[in-house]
């Protein structure tokens, strides 16, 4: 079918980088598959469109619908691939056969999808045309002449010493079963005979071709009128329908231990806001308990810094920002209580590995790629994530390179966490987060990330405040001997 409308489309700009899915860890949980159409967000209409279908796999009648469908169109992929590889005859005759009738299965089953939302409402509607309807007919009759006509050539002729068998037949008797049953009933015990495959050897295909010339005449002539009909159409739907299987899995995977998803709101401004929100990228350490963090970026704060202890869940927050962020782009539900988020441009992260260093050194490799991350960043809607970027450097150069860096963020107004240890960044004029013990914890081994301190005012003023030393605090002092 030409033009058929698709259950997966895209917005019309350059992929996520492959490597971001791998700093995330996301390609731990996901298969790449799942990772490819992800590397590509969709528009905010089509993201709600999704948003629908993922929703509708929560009823279990329609997820067994859409398994079923899924079944079919992998036999149907399956059984193209076989007929393609066929070489003898009667082979790719039955090949053939089979191959018509999963394809109309296949297409009957999409058009029945009319009652399941708009995307898959879309499918079914062209399938449905009276078109497409004219033409599956005209499968359905030559797929039911191409059986006769086989029919015609196999009958009489069953298997040669059960090795060897022209088509199948669970009814017929092999010498094989007739010695079992004469051990069974002598009191033998007898082994279960194993299943074999059907084999059609090419001297006897070609001998049976010759001897019902005729039927082969005619299965030519049915294939022949088909030639028009692309039988691998409906199979275009397969890796679409794969995806949102392996994304509702994923769901239930969380659900079973107490992690929820949403459908995140989509924010008119350029915001992240979200409750409770999980790496899900835990998964694949089966964690059994993942502690969620909250997240508020909006225009006021954009852009913040993250600092606390080693194993502190910097770097679980930051995947868990990532992730999500990604997810919500891709039309898929988030995991967390509540989300509000804006669908951003473009989402670039840094996260070292040694093995990038071994032609320039570790911080030329990190100048280099966070420039160019600031270059492919102007002019758009950028949400950027840093982790320990230029900590392999001295103190003062490392923080200075990250000064600058923020500074500029902050000029072209992007939004982001940079987590750091340099505790430097506390003078800048930036809010920061730290990772924290939860005190709601008895055993004191697990980190909430919360504000340590606003962007509205530097960490001298702060620690000035604290004494009463702040211009504000002197004043009212002053104001108070006066009197």
């Amino acid at each position: 079918m030409k033009n058929a409308p698709r259950l997966l489309r895209y917005r019309d700009t350059a992929c996520f980088p492959r490597e971001l899915f791998s700093d995330l860890q996301l390609d731990k949980i996901l298969s790449a598959h799942a990772v490819s159409i992800l590397q590509k967000p969709c528009e905010t209409a089509e993201a709600v469109r999704r948003n629908e279908l993922f929703e509708m796999l929560e009823n279990r009648a329609f997820l067994e619908r859409v398994e079923n469908l899924r079944s079919v169109l992998t036999s149907l992929a399956r059984g193209l691939q076989l007929l393609r590889d066929a070489k003898i005859l009667l082979d790719r005759y039955h090949r053939y056969a089979e191959v018509l009738s999963l394809y109309v299965e296949s297409c009957e089953m999409l058009a029945s999808m009319d009652d399941v939302g708009s995307l898959f409402a879309d499918v079914a509607n062209a399938y449905s045309t009276e078109e497409e309807k004219t033409s599956l007919a005209n499968v359905k009759k030559t797929a039911q002449k191409i059986r006769q006509l086989l029919e015609e050539v196999h009958t009489g002729l069953l298997s040669f010493s059960d090795k060897c068998w022209l088509t199948p037949d669970c009814d017929a008797v092999g010498e094989f079963d007739r010695i079992c049953f004469c051990a069974s009933s002598l009191g033998f015990s007898v082994p279960q005979k194993k299943r074999q495959n059907a084999k059609i050897n090419i001297a006897f295909s070609d001998a049976m071709c010759h001897l019902h010339a005729n039927a082969v005449d005619e299965i030519e002539t049915e294939m022949a009128r088909l030639a028009d009909v692309d039988l691998s159409a409906p199979v275009v739907y397969l890796d679409e329908i794969k995806f949102y299987l392996e994304i509702h899995s994923l769901t239930k995977r969380a659900q079973e231990i107490g992690v929820p998803h949403v459908f995140a709101k989509v924010a008119k401004a350029p915001q992240y806001i979200a409750r409770d929100l999980y790496d899900i990228s835990l998964l694949a350490k089966k964690c059994e308990c993942i502690v969620p963090n909250d997240v508020e970026l909006g225009n006021k704060d954009p852009f913040c810094f993250l600092l606390g202890a080693n194993g502190g869940g910097k770097t679980t927050y930051l995947r868990a920002l990532g992730i999500n962020l990604l997810l919500f782009l891709g039309g898929c539900p988030v995991f967390a209580e509540r989300a509000e988020l804006y669908p951003f441009d473009r989402v670039f992260a840094h996260f070292p590995k040694d093995e990038r260093f071994e032609s320039v050194g570790r911080l030329e490799e990190e100048r280099q790629r966070v420039a160019k991350m600031l270059v492919d960043s102007q002019n758009q809607a950028v949400f950027l994530l840093f982790n320990e970027t230029f900590s392999g450097t001295d103190e003062t150069r490392g923080f200075d390179m990250l000064k600058n860096t923020a500074e500029q963020i902050a000029r072209n107004g992007h939004f982001g966490v940079f987590v750091t240890h340099f505790h430097e960044v506390m003078s800048l004029d930036f809010p920061v987060l730290s990772a924290e013990v939860d005190l709601s914890d008895k055993n004191r081994r697990t980190y909430r990330i919360v504000r340590a301190k606003g962007a509205t005012s530097s960490y001298a003023a702060d620690i000035l405040k604290k004494y009463g030393l702040d211009r504000e605090s002197l004043l009212a002092r002053r104001h108070g001997n006066e009197n």
